[in-house]
């Protein structure tokens, strides 16, 4: 019993120095945990106190990247107003002082990139190189730059008319002598009956004394030979003085104050302006019958090109400046005829009630006018210009020539196709066929670029932006061209008439008033007309003034320019 007594405390004693040890481990190892516990709540602490931190940084700088966005939209904004100011001052120089060609010249390499990508290789390879081989040579225009001379209206006082005057005593005089034609028998003589009047030989003035012999027969009645016809029956000039006057000042911009003073210093004939002007006023009235005959002709065209440009008339009311009206151009290069229409208004009720009576294809610019004028009619196909379409391609040049230069080839290939069938005198089928195997895919790519582009991100009012949105709004309207080989591209044949109505603005200014405007307008339907036909305007209007008097109205036709034969 004792030993097992001695073992059994023993063993105990054993049991508790384990058990001890054991609790002093766990007791260990729990003072370690609290020191860890303590350590990770401290750096539990500091990491709280850090992501504290973090969020005030992250909401400084949020509040940062806010103003600096605010920042960035003012300078975007403030980028594209400049760009725009930049490029509406650049179109202001070029106005003034810039060159006017559109011309563009493609590099070689670019010509074939584009027609290989357009056509591929199933078309004739010699065929298209014949067709685009134009010599090309690089526009060189300068415009003069001409200062605008501002003035005021000022008002004359009335004065007194000083009668006829007296011209010089050394004119050429060339004197005529006209007797009765038949029997005489029966007939004494009664002196003569003596008209004079002023006529123009190329380079100088002459005085005409036209001699009529009179006679008296038995019943007490003066038999002459009646005077001959003339513009100004009553007046003192000639036809062909008359038509060197008309035909220098609408022919060649020449106002009739200069004819005037270059009359008087190389011939000493002294004409009174005011008399220049009624004569105007007198061939103005007489010239309306063939006006209204050549309006007739273009509305029966099937093809007319439209255009419109600004004339300065003093109006009646009085404003103390010259008013804005407008030219209305309408070209029919049907029969070679063009017709100036004058109104104040640019409104669509202008050329729906010019064009009333016409049936056909209209081809003008993008003037909302002419859409607003036929949209609801049926019988008028409207059409646009290729050249204005262009356009905006070639202003955008200049701001990014490597963006716009493929579309500009496009173009310049399809004006050297057009340019292939002018030289070669096609006929308008051919044309039209010719338009269908190569033009037709050139137009197809062309639409397809614009549409890429009209994705693309360009900021508004740019030169490209503008460009495109434009050329996808007039595009639907070039199906015509498309499936008439008589249709020209663009409007270019209109804008040349147009010309001489700016050298007219350049040197008269304005036109005294409105109805002044509408001489205007008739003797340019009338030059014009002879400048589209390889006419002198001088020979056809001594022409159409000798013969205009006795003219039955179902022949004024054949006094119009385009069926004209000098007499």
């Amino acid at each position: 019993m004792t030993g097992a007594n001695t073992e059994l405390s023993e063993s105990l004693m054993r049991e508790r120095i384990t058990f001890g040890k054991i609790i002093y481990d766990l007791t260990n190892q729990l003072e370690a945990k609290k020191e860890e516990c303590i350590k990770l709540n401290r750096y539990l602490h500091q990491a709280h106190e850090i992501m504290l931190d973090r969020e005030q940084v992250i909401k400084e700088l949020e509040e940062r990247i806010l103003i600096l966005e605010k920042a960035n939209a003012d300078m975007r904004d403030k980028a594209e107003a400049g760009l725009r100011k930049e490029v509406q001052l650049q179109e202001f120089c070029d106005m003034l002082m810039g060159k006017k060609s559109e011309k563009f010249v493609p590099e070689s390499s670019l010509i074939n990139v584009a027609i290989q990508q357009t056509l591929g290789s199933e078309f004739d390879t010699q065929e298209i190189e014949e067709i685009i081989s134009i010599a090309v040579t690089p526009a060189d225009i300068h415009q003069a730059n001409q200062e605008i001379i501002k003035g005021n209206r000022k008002k004359k006082r009335y004065k007194a008319h000083i009668g006829r005057r007296v011209q010089p005593s050394w004119l050429e005089v060339q004197t005529e002598t006209i007797d009765i034609s038949g029997d005489k028998t029966g007939l004494k003589p009664m002196g003569k009956k003596v008209t004079t009047y002023y006529d123009y030989q190329p380079g100088k003035i002459i005085k005409v004394q036209q001699e009529h012999l009179q006679y008296i027969n038995e019943e007490s009645k003066i038999i002459c030979e009646p005077v001959k016809p003339r513009m100004v029956e009553k007046g003192t000039v000639g036809n062909r003085l008359l038509a060197h006057l008309h035909s220098r000042r609408f022919g060649y911009g020449d106002p009739y104050y200069r004819q005037l003073r270059f009359i008087k210093n190389t011939t000493g004939v002294d004409f009174a302006a005011s008399t220049v002007d009624g004569w105007e006023e007198v061939a103005y009235k007489k010239l309306q019958r063939l006006l209204r005959c050549l309006r007739k002709v273009i509305m029966q065209s099937t093809y007319i090109k439209a255009d419109e440009t600004k004339l300065k008339y003093l109006s009646d009311v009085g404003k103390g400046k010259p008013s804005n009206g407008w030219l209305w151009v309408f070209l029919s290069p049907e029969h070679k005829l063009v017709l100036f229409e004058f109104n104040p208004s640019r409104s669509q009720h202008i050329p729906g009630e010019v064009l009333k009576d016409f049936k056909g294809i209209l081809q003008t610019d993008g003037l909302g006018s002419y859409t607003a004028a036929f949209k609801n009619n049926d019988q008028v196909t409207m059409m646009s210009c290729l050249v204005h379409i262009r356009r905006g391609f070639k202003k955008a040049e200049k701001y990014d020539k490597k963006l716009v230069a493929p579309v500009l080839t496009l173009f310049n290939v399809i004006y050297r196709i057009e340019a292939y069938a002018d030289r070669n005198k096609l006929t308008p089928d051919q044309r039209l066929q010719l338009r269908r195997k190569y033009t037709v895919p050139f137009l197809d790519k062309i639409k397809s670029w614009l549409l890429e582009q009209k994705n693309q991100d360009h900021l508004p009012g740019t030169p490209i932006f503008k460009a495109v949105n434009y050329a996808l709004g007039q595009w639907p309207r070039l199906k015509a061209f498309a499936e008439n080989g008589y249709i020209d591209p663009d409007n270019n044949g209109v804008e040349r008439v147009i010309r001489p109505v700016t050298i007219f603005r350049k040197n008269s200014m304005f036109a005294g008033n409105e109805h002044g405007a509408e001489r205007v307008a008739l003797f340019y339907s009338l030059i014009e007309s002879c400048h589209l036909n390889d006419i002198d305007p001088f020979t056809y209007l001594c022409d159409i003034y000798d013969r205009l008097h006795d003219c039955p109205a179902n022949q004024l036709i054949h006094l119009l320019p385009h069926n004209w034969k000098k007499k």
